[in-house]
């Protein structure tokens, strides 16, 4: 009994546990999402102004994507190593490719992001001071970003073996307005790259995605937890029906004893030729005795012969409550 009541306790606790955090996780929930309205708002602020700065720094335009990529990933609550990793290099025939970022899914998948996308000709729009060179920029701008949509669709993240990824890739553009405006002068610009399996993905959209891979992690946690669980409780069920067999069993066993037992006091005290009888007749006989035979069962084999019996069973259980009195 103690080995099945182990188990028992250690379900019950097993199921307060997953219950209590199902509520933490509700309640942490709801807490990050107030933060992330908040988090896309400071995001989108610091763009436009390191935007503005980052005018004629060709260089720093350069990595700004990569910079602002790890700030929203630090910011994801995802953890870098076993979350996402950055900068995987990929060796393949056509040559080494590197991602920017590799976001782990819970089953073994993959989510590739690239943010090299330039931001020159955006920079230059920026800081345009007449129509006509705003224009030229936009229009410059527009096509660095077409141009960035056929080379990621051209790579094919998704026949490499060591990746287990959809074939898409998110190309992250670190500024809100800057693929905003690009919509303006294509209002197709993320269908179009869609088809190509590319997904344009901003500081806010991209924010709200990984908050989205944090959210199936917690899933995947929970099934494991409900996995584990229904593992416990198929345990516990199953040691369960082996403890009602063996209870079983013994009282097939105890039956059988009853039985065996009332037949043998039967040949004790029932019927005229009753071993106790037998027994008496030799002390009247004078046969030598060191003890005398118990007065219960002297006296109930008397009364058997004085009184049918009703059933050997009834004889015998009643012989044993006399004897037990």
């Amino acid at each position: 009994m103690e080995p099945l009541k182990d188990r028992i306790v250690e379900f019950r606790a097993k199921l307060n546990d997953v219950q209590l955090k199902d509520v933490e996780r509700a309640t942490q929930l709801q807490t990050e999402l107030s933060q992330l309205k908040s988090l896309n708002q400071q995001m989108t602020q610091e763009a436009h102004r390191l935007s503005t700065a980052l005018q004629g720094q060709s260089k720093v335009q350069g990595h700004w994507g990569e910079l602002v990529l790890s700030n929203v990933l630090e910011r994801s609550g995802l953890r870098d190593g076993i979350d996402f990793r950055r900068e995987v290099s990929f060796q393949t025939d056509s040559g080494r490719k590197r991602p920017d970022a590799i976001i782990y899914l819970p089953q073994g998948k993959h989510i590739v992001i690239d943010a090299k996308v330039s931001l020159n000709a955006y920079t230059r729009y920026v800081n345009a001071l007449d129509d006509h060179e705003r224009s030229t920029a936009l229009q410059e701008h527009l096509r660095a970003v077409n141009d960035r949509i056929q080379e990621l669709a051209s790579r094919a993240y998704a026949e490499l073996p060591s990746l287990n990824t959809p074939e898409i890739v998110f190309m992250f553009i670190p500024i809100e307005s800057a693929f905003g405006e690009a919509m303006r002068g294509d209002a197709d610009l993320f269908q179009k790259a869609m088809d190509q399996q590319v997904v344009i993905a901003t500081p806010t959209t991209l924010l709200t995605s990984l908050q989205i891979v944090r959210q199936l992690w917690r899933f995947e946690d929970q099934h494991k937890h409900s996995a584990e669980l229904a593992e416990r409780a198929a345990k516990i069920y199953k040691k369960l029906l082996a403890f009602i067999a063996n209870m079983e069993a013994l009282d097939q066993s105890l039956l059988r004893a009853r039985d065996s037992y009332d037949k043998a006091l039967a040949q004790l005290v029932s019927g005229k030729a009753n071993l106790i009888q037998q027994a008496k007749d030799f002390e009247r006989l004078g046969v030598a005795v060191h003890a005398s035979l118990p007065e219960a069962l002297v006296a109930r084999a008397e009364l058997e012969l004085d009184a049918p019996l009703e059933s050997e069973h009834g004889s015998a259980v009643n012989l044993t409550k006399d004897l037990s009195n």
